[in-house]
């Protein structure tokens, strides 16, 4: 628990919300795909249309987890977020878990539903491009982010193994703060060529979510300014990752 006191209508408040985030990608994939299993059998879809349509979903379900990760993480010294439920380093692992294993199957199931459609393995889906067109350089933004994620995680889960005072720990700290960028990566891989994260309502809920984070981040940073200075004490003993 933080040294602030949070009240519990606030917590309330604010775990409603981060429902509501979580719940939105269902919401609008039913808006746009009313009766999934119909359309999973209609005849004469394009080849791995259906993977690509739950492809969909579980980019979107990975955004929202993603956010929620990082936001209940920067909550434990973020000033502006004392009334924000925040996460110990158990919860934060099972999420950054859940969000790793969403991504995984969201870039699994697009490669091989590209690879239905062309007729041959799309490895190079998982590669970087830039310079090949608007679309597959907004692709290769994800596969970006998918390798910086990979590494990220990596680094966490060696974080948890170092004592927080030795230099190996400082430099795993380091490799697992690559997390910003990741999420400015997936930002505009979602923004650039995501079919329900252009438009509607999801437009902006992603938008929301990138603000409050940049928010939530450069609330932390001034948190952990005045903590070190001796203007305000530590949240927490138990610290995760991200503080």
């Amino acid at each position: 628990m933080s040294a602030v006191s949070k009240p519990k209508w606030a917590r309330s408040i604010a775990w409603s919300v981060i429902g509501l985030i979580c719940l939105s990608p269902f919401l609008v994939w039913m808006a746009t795909v009313p009766d999934p299993l119909r359309y999973l059998r209609i005849q004469g879809l394009p080849p791995g249309q259906p993977l690509y349509v739950v492809a969909k979903l579980l980019g979107l379900l990975a955004l929202c987890l993603f956010w929620t990760q990082c936001v209940l993480a920067l909550a434990r010294r973020a000033p502006m977020l004392a009334g924000f439920p925040s996460s110990d380093h158990p919860l934060h692992r099972r999420l950054g878990a859940a969000t790793f294993v969403l991504i995984t199957l969201h870039v699994g199931l697009f490669v091989v539903a590209a690879s239905l459609r062309t007729g041959h393995f799309s490895w190079d889906l998982l590669l970087p491009s830039i310079g090949h067109g608007y679309y597959r350089t907004s692709v290769g933004l994800g596969a970006v982010a998918l390798w910086l994620c990979a590494l990220a995680v990596f680094a966490g889960a060696r974080l948890g193994r170092q004592q927080r005072s030795t230099s190996k720990f400082a430099r795993w700290k380091r490799v697992h703060m690559l997390w910003p960028l990741v999420f400015v990566l997936v930002f505009a891989h979602a923004m650039n060529i995501g079919t329900e994260s252009r438009y509607g309502a999801m437009r902006y809920v992603v938008i929301a979510l990138a603000a409050s984070l940049a928010v939530a981040g450069i609330s932390r940073a001034i948190g952990g300014r005045r903590a070190r200075s001796g203007n305000e004490p530590p949240s927490g003993a138990q610290v995760s990752p991200l503080s």
